[in-house]
């Protein structure tokens, strides 16, 4: 099996990364991609499985809820708020 990075993904809601992640699809050596499958965990458990990741940085993710919102999640602590509040 190749392993992948989160952008060679077809699926990137939030299901489709953790689901990656379980099946050790997913490379382990990028920061970003570390912290997108840490703050897709944070979704999962809070039953979130459809939002669409957007972007991520070192310490923060973006995602897109079904109703076209957007969310900013931080792996690190599990607060998830809105962008822009």
């Amino acid at each position: 099996m190749t392993v992948k990075r989160i952008d060679d993904l077809e699926d990137h809601t939030v299901q489709g990364i953790w689901e990656a992640h379980l099946n050790g699809e997913l490379a382990k050596v990028d920061v970003v991609d570390q912290v997108t499958v840490r703050a897709a965990g944070v979704l999962a458990k809070k039953g979130y499985w459809m939002w669409l990741f957007q972007a991520a940085t070192e310490e923060l993710t973006s995602w897109q809820d079904l109703h076209g919102y957007y969310w900013v999640v931080d792996p690190n602590n599990g607060y998830i708020w809105e962008w822009g509040t």
